[in-house]
């Protein structure tokens, strides 16, 4: 489903040029859950949001599917991630001005959903994580586990096919980081592919494989001993 072949991201200044990604081999199969580590710095956030179609890479090949997505310009990138690909991020990214179910709606918008369907799935999607009773809510009048399951809802609304998760856990406590991980692991289940950078060897443990970076290179990969 993605395949990278010697993807490089160099930021250049007058002075210095810094390879946050050098040369990256990856590939990752439909309905794998992958989790990225490495220390801070390394290039794991780099590397999610060129997948994430959020960046360009300088150098190397990015395949999505089949398709060569590689040199695709803004416009084009933005109407490829519609539907494809979800997004779960470490501090939630939810709108404080729009209660719990326009959050989740909003992708459903954008690709132009009728309104009996786009209902259907908000409430499907928000009785599923648990969260129905809040509907109503603004972000701000719910805790941080609440406000990360109301980010993976919006994320799965439009059934993509790819979830990306950067720290999804990272803003919560241990509880509430488990219920979490397993949403997610409850959606690769169901046949979504996850790639996940994380810093927590407990999240890593719920993917089938983890690959560790190390100043833009990926340095080792382990299949996880629960998923061989």
């Amino acid at each position: 489903m993605i395949k990278t072949e010697k993807l490089e991201k160099v930021f250049r200044t007058e002075e210095v040029e810094t390879y946050a990604l050098n040369k990256v081999d990856m590939h990752v199969k439909k309905g794998e859950f992958v989790a990225i580590m490495g220390p801070s710095g390394c290039g794991k956030s780099t590397l999610l949001n060129i997948i994430g179609l959020l960046d360009n890479p300088t150098e190397g090949t990015y395949a999505f599917a089949g398709t060569d997505v590689t040199r695709l310009k803004e416009k084009d990138r933005t109407e490829f991630r519609k539907g494809n690909i979800g997004f779960v991020f470490q501090s939630f990214n939810l709108i404080d001005e729009l209660s719990v179910y326009d959050n989740v709606e909003l992708p459903l918008l954008y690709l132009k959903m009728k309104a009996s369907e786009r209902k259907r799935r908000v409430t499907e999607v928000l009785q599923r994580m648990k969260i129905g009773h809040r509907t109503n809510h603004f972000p701000q009048q719910l805790s941080g586990g609440q406000q990360q399951r109301v980010a993976i809802s919006r994320a799965v609304v439009a059934n993509p096919g790819l979830i990306l998760a950067d720290e999804p856990t990272g803003n919560l406590d241990s509880k509430h980081g488990l219920e979490v991980m397993n949403l997610l692991s409850e959606l690769n289940q169901e046949g979504t592919t996850i790639i996940m950078v994380t810093h927590s060897e407990r999240d890593a443990g719920f993917a089938h494989r983890t690959i560790n970076l190390l100043d833009g290179q990926i340095i080792m990969e382990n299949v996880n001993a629960d998923h061989d």
